[in-house]
């Protein structure tokens, strides 16, 4: 898999470079039927498997362990690698849901070059499940009126919590909120992740991690939680800590993006 720094950029109009990279390696993804393809990676947060494989158990309270941010941050490289294998250099977007507050329009469109845009939808088959599913994804974005998008001073707000327990349960409860409000499949765990916008949207609760850490660090951490696996990764909430050691940073736009000069090495 490839290894060198890549930035993820916010998600943007439907021409944009970093768009239409994305939007070619998923495209590839989606017809690859084994366990490098986009279906098996998706199948990881629901159907077939049912279950979230963040929900552990706290070794030390035998409680619930929360593993919630460093589960998806771990999610999101997996499947961000297998793009890049596709497509060198591909990086997931961010939907910044506090400013951009519809469906992104790189997302929201039905077709791109004249072909199916593959960020809009996905064809859905699970045979096994009870009822089977064979379906395209839908959305009903704002169509749950209990549903509201998080504003950027309940954002601000939450970046100030110096406490990593309650920053990670807020966080999870606004990032529930922004899966209603967008409706459909998103609402549903068993198919969410079948959503393109899925990534986009927690590409956003990671890089909100990633600022907290940035102002408080990793203080806060149960020690417990550290070597626990999030499966089926390969990896520890400690492998995770920092974005950086996972190949990855997250920039605010394309020209925050550092040149690397001909003929240096990228990473």
């Amino acid at each position: 898999m490839a290894g060198s720094m890549v930035y993820r950029l916010p998600a943007g109009e439907l021409d944009a470079p970093h768009m239409a990279s994305f939007r070619d390696a998923l495209a590839r993804a989606k017809q690859i039927r084994d366990n490098r393809g986009f279906d098996f990676v998706a199948g990881f947060h629901g159907a077939p498997g049912y279950y979230c494989w963040h929900h552990q158990i706290n070794p030390r309270t035998s409680l619930q362990a929360r593993l919630f941010l460093p589960w998806h941050r771990a999610y999101l490289w997996h499947l961000e690698q297998a793009l890049q294998d596709l497509v060198a250099g591909v990086a997931l977007p961010w939907w910044d849901w506090t400013r951009d507050r519809r469906i992104p329009a790189a997302y929201a469109a039905e077709e791109a070059g004249g072909a199916p845009n593959p960020l809009f939808s996905t064809h859905v088959s699970l045979p096994r499940t009870d009822p089977p599913i064979d379906r395209d994804t839908q959305r009903d974005p704002g169509g749950n009126p209990q549903a509201r998008l998080p504003t950027e001073r309940q954002v601000a707000a939450l970046l100030d919590e110096g406490d990593w327990a309650t920053f990670n349960d807020d966080l999870e409860q606004m990032h529930d909120e922004v899966h209603v409000w967008v409706g459909g499949d998103m609402s549903d765990i068993i198919t969410a992740a079948y959503d393109p916008i899925f990534y986009a949207h927690h590409g956003m609760i990671d890089r909100l991690w990633s600022l907290w850490q940035v102002r408080h660090g990793d203080g806060g951490v149960p020690a417990e939680l550290l070597d626990l696996p999030l499966q089926p990764f390969g990896k520890t909430f400690r492998d995770v800590l920092t974005v950086q050691a996972l190949g990855y940073e997250y920039a605010a736009s394309a020209t925050e993006v550092p040149v690397t000069p001909a003929g240096a090495p990228s990473g």
